[in-house]
């Protein structure tokens, strides 16, 4: 199974010949403040770290995440960047069977499908691509213990989120099953009200649920790479104790303290984010043929009922954006924009003019 991911910007400009570098890429979505100047610093600072060995157990950087989220009861899985944690827990749970959303992030489904995982799909439908607690507890009947649900919180591609009160409903439905829960929060951190939707403040109370957090879409380190897994399940003390040794590098183990102290820039990235994301979403819901969802985090997803490739029309212009065509339940109609700064969404709206002829 191949999946296509974005944020490959550079090979697209040189498909296009252009490289140069003066493309603007929406396809990923990476906080556009770039790195911050604080951790710009410290990794300067750090570079001789990397004649080094780094700290095999991660005890330090981990006792700094228990300190973060206020939990010092919880299991911490440090990881190179969030995704191979889904590898990591497919290889250790083996379970029958998978529930998850249908579109969602497709490495879920390849990372336990390689395992030999029956992939059984809860179908987000158009307008809204909504779910309700009602109906995935209808598709949980078909689970029995051992088995797994995995839900993408906010969700990506679509950027519909639950509040944590329906989460908590599923969670004591699946500990009571011996169901394993595991929710991916990677884009949490964009949301101003973080605690009314993140599970990891209960998690001391169940032992059958993991979450896992990005740290590079926030922080804009996709290249350092940075995640992690947390919780009271028993499979990640198994993890940590099997895994090949130095799975997180200097630099990075460097970033973490820096990142989650800086509050200067959380809260610039939160001041843009509400600016650019009404912006953008309001300038996109002009376009007649763009039927548009409201975004949650830093992006935004929606329907094209023009005839063009709307994806290689603004390659003309040197922007890049994500095609969810390769999704699972979605057609070449359907794709997603980072939000980014004012300039560089102006650009983007400027080229859809263009294209769609303002109001197509």
């Amino acid at each position: 199974m191949i999946v296509e991911h974005g944020g490959n910007g550079r090979l697209l400009a040189e498909k296009n010949g252009n490289s140069s570098e003066k493309w603007i890429d929406f396809s990923a979505n990476i906080n556009p403040l770039g790195v911050s100047e604080n951790l710009r610093q410290v990794l300067v600072e750090s570079i001789d770290r990397i004649t080094e060995y780094p700290d095999i157990t991660n005890q330090y950087e981990k006792d700094l995440l228990r300190d973060h989220h206020g939990n010092h009861d919880l299991e911490i899985l440090l990881s190179n960047g969030a995704v191979g944690l889904f590898y990591e827990l497919a290889q250790i749970l083996k379970p029958k069977r998978l529930l998850i959303l249908s579109p969602t992030f497709m490495e879920y489904e390849k990372a336990f499908y390689q395992e030999g995982t029956e992939i059984i799909y809860h179908h987000l439908t158009s307008p809204n691509f909504v779910w309700t607690v009602k109906d995935l507890l209808s598709d949980m009947d078909h689970l029995k213990a051992g088995d797994v649900v995995l839900l993408c919180n906010p969700n990506n591609p679509t950027g519909s989120v639950v509040p944590v009160s329906q989460l908590l409903e599923i969670a004591k439905k699946l500990l009571e099953r011996n169901i394993h829960f595991i929710l991916d929060e990677a884009f949490i951190d964009f949301l101003e009200d973080e605690e009314k939707y993140s599970f990891v403040p209960y998690l001391s109370e169940f032992t059958n649920t993991i979450v896992v957090r990005s740290l590079t879409k926030f922080y804009a380190i996709p290249g350092l790479r940075l995640g992690y897994a947390l919780g009271k399940h028993p499979c990640l003390t198994k993890i940590n104790e099997r895994r090949a040794p130095w799975t997180i590098n200097a630099l990075a183990l460097q970033a973490l303290p820096v990142i989650l102290k800086d509050q200067d820039y959380q809260a610039q990235t939160l001041k843009w984010l509400q600016e650019e994301k009404d912006f953008l979403y309001r300038s996109l819901e002009t376009f007649s043929a763009l039927t548009v969802l409201k975004p949650s985090v830093n992006y935004i997803f929606f329907k094209y009922t023009g005839s063009k490739n709307l994806r290689e029309e603004l390659w003309r212009y040197n922007i890049f954006i994500r095609s969810c065509s390769n999704y699972r339940n979605l057609s070449s109609d359907y794709y997603r924009v980072a939000i980014r700064s004012r300039e560089e969404n102006t650009c983007l709206l400027v080229a859809l003019k263009a294209i769609l002829g303002g109001h197509e």
